[in-house]
């Protein structure tokens, strides 16, 4: 019996991506899984091809219509009669200078980042709270590290995410919850690809960096051990993840190099 075995996790954002390879590795551990993102033929395709698809439910949402948390919680936990955990992968990214970028698409970056993520959070936790055990996990971003041109609204949604999760660990640091982060460096995604532009289309164009990332099952591999770990935040991801430390020793030489490429 593994660690996974028979646990319920609950992934957002799992019709593609790192919610997709996440689905996949848990389902070959036996793990129940609920999986959930706006497209529904694409979760019943996920669903498929996990191990195990008798132990997968969807339940497909849009993390920007978060006022309905509240029915996205009490189905998702009468599916399999609990939750041991949650995964807030779900999220959009953003390209474009700020003073070009429409006011509704930084909403709607916020929106489905942060509000989205924190009231599926927020509406599962008493229930965690009560069952006496659960996780929480959110998927940020080293973007969220520090500041970078054409990004400034998708870093700010990391950023705000990772601090409200860090406040929360310590508000429920005598409680049986887990609370956990993860910032992704580039990894191999739709992410770029599905970013809004200014006037809030697609980009439609990956970039080099994510085509050149980490596979995004590699990734899940990484995920799944710090999911059975204690410490609250952990990067995965490769030489990009020097940013980190260099931006936080010696900013000016990091916004050099940063600017020259």
């Amino acid at each position: 019996m593994g660690y996974f075995s028979e646990k319920t996790i609950w992934i957002t954002g799992a019709s593609s991506g790192i919610g997709e390879a996440l689905a996949k590795e848990l389902s070959k551990d036996g793990a129940k899984l609920i999986l959930s993102a706006r497209r529904e033929n694409e979760l019943v395709r996920v669903q498929q091809a996990c191990a195990h698809p008798e132990k997968v439910k969807i339940l497909p949402l849009d993390l920007e219509q978060h006022e309905q948390a509240d029915d996205w919680v009490k189905k998702a936990w009468g599916l399999f009669g609990g939750i041991d955990g949650l995964v807030n992968n779900g999220g959009v990214g953003q390209f474009g200078d700020s003073l070009e970028t429409d006011d509704h698409v930084e909403r709607k970056l916020f929106e489905v980042n942060y509000f989205g993520n924190v009231a599926l959070t927020k509406r599962l936790l008493p229930k965690m709270l009560e069952a006496q055990k659960g996780q929480i996990m959110a998927i940020s971003s080293i973007a969220g590290k520090f500041g970078q041109a054409k990004l400034a609204a998708y870093s700010a949604s990391k950023g705000a995410l990772t601090l409200y999760y860090e406040s929360l660990k310590e508000e429920l640091y005598h409680t049986p919850v887990k609370i956990q982060v993860v910032s992704p460096g580039f990894i191999q995604t739709s992410v770029t690809l599905n970013s809004l532009k200014p006037d809030g289309s697609k980009m439609n164009k990956n970039s080099p960096a994510q085509e050149n990332g980490m596979p995004a099952r590699v990734f899940a591999k990484k995920l799944k051990k710090v999911m059975q770990g204690s410490k609250f935040h952990r990067y995965i991801g490769r030489k990009e993840l020097l940013a980190v430390p260099i931006h936080t020793v010696w900013p000016s030489a990091f916004y050099k190099l940063i600017r020259k490429n």
